[in-house]
């Protein structure tokens, strides 16, 4: 064993002679040792040997690299297209500009008159009229234009909204049918008016007028609706006119609402073009400009100054990046700023809003004079296996193919949201073969949302004479779900054996007859016509979740805007509604 162990020891010493591994066992650091107080000299950074600086230059390879000369100058060539007008849902091509949002336009629906919006524009129109004034009409308003009564039933399940009704039926009047009123014209005659107080009345009138125009951003009575009700989301196409019939259409046909981008639309080659009926529309022509600009370096917070001794920025240090070894992204991104940060230029160039812009021709001039022509980075045969690209629009039908117009759509930024006025669960229920749509939330008297599963009435009403029956079984015929889960039962398209599609059904309500049919409590669930159908491939197994909130936005000119949008978003999987039909079960006696 003693043996052994010693020729294993001298063939390892005799590998290790032969076969020798390189390894780093300690390291020198070269840092500067001043001798004096004077550091003038120090600054300077004469240069003692300038063949040795040359040489280690070429010990770390400095000398091969292929750095060009530095651009001075930069000449741009594009092409503008004004996107000015768009398309929502199946409605007709409308006219567009900046003037509002482009999420605004795509998303504002008719805000409802709830029971406090009524209390509410009574009581501005009130403040419009002077103390004389209001206690002289304020009797014939409450005459003429009263609030329902005795609508207790309408409110079930809604504490603040019933107690806010009990509150105010009697002490307000209707602000609903007094715009109605003043825009069909029957005000004056409605309430009546006096003849003396016609011309201050007119004034009033005038200024209430338009009050829930300015409070909320609404669409014309004619517009049609954008959401389309089968495919859960927004449809939306804008088109941009060039030379002559031609036209760039963009599309964006499940928009789920929320934040409306370039990178929402694809370039639709195949659509039809969107023509606007007014015939004395003139559409703005194409837009070429070449422009000479001076590329400016690139820069960022933590970037490596190109000045000997001068001191860089300590917001933001790359040399302090937790990097592990398998951070290979996160390393290639610190070595692209730190040691190819000064590659990189900026020219400088503003197009407006709702533009879309094509970069025809660049080409730029370093200090040696060369003139280089820059190519897209996604151009040429060489490059068609990467289809590498930044902010291009994608073709439709076209899978990998960008297209190489930049689109600058007048979308928000910041934007302040609500709470859900209104949320639908959308979700699959294997066990019963059907989707369920659960109003979590549900909007209520004071235009807020609440709970829906708190309003929703859990409670099944049993027959007497089953209660008190003395067999030991008993048949139940089916079973109740609460009130807030709507069904959706699958259903054969039409003209197909195999296509399936969701058809919004309804419940029963279980107990002693006469049964009624359960009806949704918000707007999701009641705005489409019946009958209605959902595409399958909407309801994954994950689920889908529709929300409808306030949204409000202050606009580069300084407006600001309110309206009410919907937004899709990914559900929380499969339910369970314990659903059964034809079942015996025991007695509770039993």
């Amino acid at each position: 064993m003693v043996q052994l162990t010693e020729v294993m020891l001298n063939t390892s010493e005799l590998m290790f002679e032969w076969y020798r591994e390189p390894a780093i066992t300690a390291y020198n650091r070269l840092e500067a040792r001043p001798r004096a107080h004077d550091f003038t000299r120090s600054l300077r950074a004469e240069v003692r040997d300038p063949l040795w600086m040359l040489t280690r230059q070429w010990q770390l390879g400095e000398f091969t690299a292929e750095d060009a000369g530095t651009p001075i100058d930069a000449r741009l060539v594009t092409r503008k297209l004004s996107v000015d007008r768009v398309q929502l849902g199946d409605g007709s091509p409308q006219t567009y500009d900046d003037s509002v949002p482009l999420e605004a336009a795509v998303e504002r629906e008719q805000v409802p008159f709830t029971h406090t919006l009524r209390v509410q524009a009574a009581q501005y129109f009130l403040r419009l009229h002077t103390a004389a004034l209001r206690q002289k009409y304020l009797p014939r308003y409450k005459t003429q234009y009263p609030l329902v009564q005795d609508a207790e039933a309408e409110f079930r399940g809604q504490v603040d909204g019933l107690n806010f009704y009990l509150a105010t039926r009697r002490a307000s009047f209707d602000g609903e049918r007094v715009l109605a009123a003043i825009d069909d014209g029957t005000f004056f005659a409605d309430v009546p008016i006096d003849a003396g107080d016609l011309v201050d009345m007119q004034r009033i009138t005038a200024a209430f007028g338009q009050w829930l125009q300015r409070q909320y951003l609404q669409p014309s009575t004619a517009a049609p609706a954008a959401w389309d009700s089968s495919k859960l989301s927004y449809p939306v196409q804008a088109a941009a006119p060039g030379d002559g019939d031609e036209q760039v259409v963009l599309s964006a046909p499940r928009y789920p609402g929320g934040r409306l981008d370039w990178y929402s639309f694809e370039v639709d080659e195949g659509g039809a073009a969107l023509d606007i009926a007014d015939d004395d529309y003139v559409a703005p022509p194409p837009v070429r400009e070449a422009i000479s600009f001076l590329p400016v370096p690139a820069s960022f917070k933590g970037m490596p100054n190109p000045r000997f001794w001068e001191f860089e920025e300590r917001q933001v240090n790359f040399g302090a990046l937790d990097a592990q070894t398998t951070d290979h992204l996160l390393l290639v991104f610190a070595e692209l700023g730190l040691v190819y940060g000064n590659d990189w230029y900026v020219v400088p160039y503003s197009i407006p809003v709702n533009s879309l812009c094509e970069v025809q021709s660049l080409i730029v001039t370093d200090v040696f004079g060369d003139r280089l022509l820059i190519d897209a980075a996604d151009e040429g045969e060489g490059n068609d296996w990467r289809r590498w690209s930044v902010f291009g629009l994608s073709n439709r039908d076209e899978p990998g193919s960008t297209n190489e117009q930049f689109f600058l759509p007048s979308a928000v930024g910041a934007i302040q949201e609500s709470d859900a006025l209104e949320r639908v669960q959308f979700a699959r229920d294997e066990m019963a073969n059907m989707v369920w749509a659960v109003e979590e939330v549900i909007p209520d008297a004071t235009a807020r949302g609440i709970n829906g599963h708190d309003a929703a009435d859990k409670t099944a009403i049993l027959p007497d004479e089953i209660a008190d029956s003395p067999a030991s079984i008993r048949y139940v015929l089916g079973t109740t779900v609460p009130e807030n889960w709507i069904p959706f039962v699958p259903v054969h398209r039409p003209g197909t054996i195999q296509d399936i599609t969701f058809q919004r059904a309804a419940m029963p309500t279980m107990g002693v007859p006469p049964r009624e049919i359960i009806n949704a409590k918000g707007v999701l669930l009641n705005e489409p016509g019946l009958p209605w159908f959902i595409n399958e491939e909407e309801v994954p197994f994950t689920g889908t979740t529709i929300a409808r909130s306030y949204q409000r936005v202050r606009w580069y000119d300084g407006r600001t805007f309110v309206w009410i949008g919907r937004q899709r978003q990914t559900g929380r999987g499969v339910g369970g509604s314990n659903l059964r039909f034809d079942q015996i079960l025991p007695t509770e006696s039993a």
